[in-house]
């Protein structure tokens, strides 16, 4: 076996597992036939006995837990979902250089293999460089034209490699902010006109920013929404830390109000053009009822909001 290839290429064409159907063939580019959005987790081993339920028609495959070169099945197993994505943690698109072609290899084999039709990522560095040393962590890219430059070329290669399959960017949770000419919101905005890339919503972390730094989420939405061709969302729980006197998205909790709130504003602004909405949790993990009820009510508001009067 070479470096970089996954068991399932070092077997003989005959014994390999068969990809799944891409979603991109079964249900369209965008999915769905109407306005609604597919719901559902990032899967975890302890919520896929849930995959059952349904409120939930969609996936989020984290490529870090699916990327076992011992493994021959496809990772999702046997649930059968409209919508996959793969969710991507080491692209780190606001790096100087692009990711290298391993790393971007790998992911889209993932997403092949799982019928996804849409790959993600953070909107920040986690290297300084190609081949540089992983900070562990997404820090915020500078908002300077400079940045902006560089990160829309990255993001260039990102999507020409992924193509065809849609490639979505997420806003992140920052504990600080660097100074530059360009606004959080206008930076975002005008990489996603130049780019064409979809927006990755993290609800969550429009929260904890705008707690932590004292600006407006619903604003900021408002402000981003309409440079977005098509959207994806998070929503999750974190916790406030007394001690730093922050919002920690810890995604540890249920979700709270003051997230749902904002989560019924962007579905306002975005009528029309959200693809899916996944819930992430990966401490404190709730009981059955708690993960069925959570997808439930995410669909629930989606059915409120999709209804005419709703966009008003």
């Amino acid at each position: 076996m070479h470096v970089g290839e996954s068991l399932r290429d070092s077997l003989p064409v005959s014994e390999r597992p068969a990809y799944r159907e891409c979603a991109l063939t079964r249900v369209g580019y965008y999915g769905h036939k109407n306005m609604m959005p597919a719901i559902g987790y990032a899967i975890r081993e302890q919520n896929r006995f849930v995959f059952d339920d349904p409120a939930i028609d969609a996936i989020e495959i984290t490529f870090e837990r699916a990327d076992d070169p011992l493994r021959v099945e496809r990772y999702i197993g046997d649930i059968d979902v409209d919508h996959v994505s793969v969710h991507a943690l080491k692209l780190s698109p606001g790096s100087p250089d692009p990711p290298g072609e391993n790393y971007l290899s790998a992911i889209k084999d993932i997403a092949l293999e799982n019928g996804a039709e849409s790959i993600s990522d953070h909107l920040g560095f986690t290297r300084d460089c190609h081949d540089g040393s992983e900070m562990g962590h997404f820090a915020p890219v500078p908002p300077t034209y400079e940045a902006l430059e560089a990160t829309c070329r990255n993001i260039d290669v990102i999507q020409e490699y992924f193509s065809p399959l849609r490639f979505y960017l997420e806003n992140i949770a920052y504990l600080f902010r660097l100074e530059g000419p360009l606004g959080e919101a206008e930076f975002l905005s005008e990489l996603l006109r130049r780019t064409g890339c979809g927006w990755l919503l993290d609800v969550t972390n429009v929260y904890a920013n705008a707690t932590n730094f004292g600006f407006d989420g619903f604003q900021f939405i408002e402000q981003v929404m309409p440079a977005a061709g098509r959207v994806q969302m998070h929503l999750a729980g974190g916790v406030f830390d007394e001690k730093v006197n922050m919002y920690i998205d810890s995604h540890s909790h249920p979700i709270p109000d003051g997230v749902w709130d904002l989560y019924r504003h962007a579905l306002r602004v975005a009528a029309g053009k959200v693809d899916a909405v996944f819930i992430e949790r990966d401490q404190n993990f709730p009981d059955e009822d708690g993960w069925r009820g959570e997808a439930r009510k995410v669909r629930a508001i989606a059915e409120e909001m999709n209804q005419p009067e709703a966009t008003v």
